[in-house]
């Protein structure tokens, strides 16, 4: 069963254990869209500076393959952090694989479906990038769009 998580006690070493063995695009680093990065495996340093910003988010979201699966983790993570209000839930990280695009949609939806209710209280969530083209998706049929392009910022709500 593929499910989202939080990132917390013992499954944090078995994450960095595995994004020391797993190359990921690096979409959104520090709040930063970094879109055009190559997919590589990072060195020890980088990967400790990634768990590091997902240990200390307020969400930190890993996609886990479930107990049975010989791979530990799935293909998108993110962590997000709260604005000052708490109501936006802002990506502070993003780490996708093959296909880019198509796991970058998967992961905006299962941050928008895990957090965005009454129960978790974040009203929206904030990418530091321009996500017009989902705007068509079905997908994104029940999701309220709002792009701010001089920003590069899109929110979900």
């Amino acid at each position: 069963m593929i499910g989202p998580i939080f990132l917390r006690g013992e499954l944090i070493e078995r994450f960095r254990e595995h994004l020391l063995n797993v190359a990921y695009y690096q979409v959104i680093h520090q709040g930063i869209s970094c879109v055009d990065n190559e997919m590589k495996k990072v060195s020890k340093d980088k990967v400790n500076e990634i768990i590091n910003h997902f240990v200390h988010a307020r969400f930190p979201i890993v996609c886990s393959a479930g107990s049975k699966s010989t791979i530990p983790f799935w293909d998108y993570h993110l962590a997000l952090q709260y604005d000052e209000d708490k109501r936006t839930a802002i990506i502070c990280e993003l780490l996708v694989r093959e296909p880019n695009q198509d796991h970058c949609r998967k992961a905006l939806l299962m941050a928008y479906y895990l957090l965005v209710n009454p129960k978790m209280g974040v009203e929206r969530i904030q990418a530091p990038m321009n996500l017009s083209h989902l705007a068509d998706c079905k997908d994104f049929e029940a999701i309220c769009m709002e792009c701010v392009p001089h920003q590069n910022i899109t929110y979900l709500s």
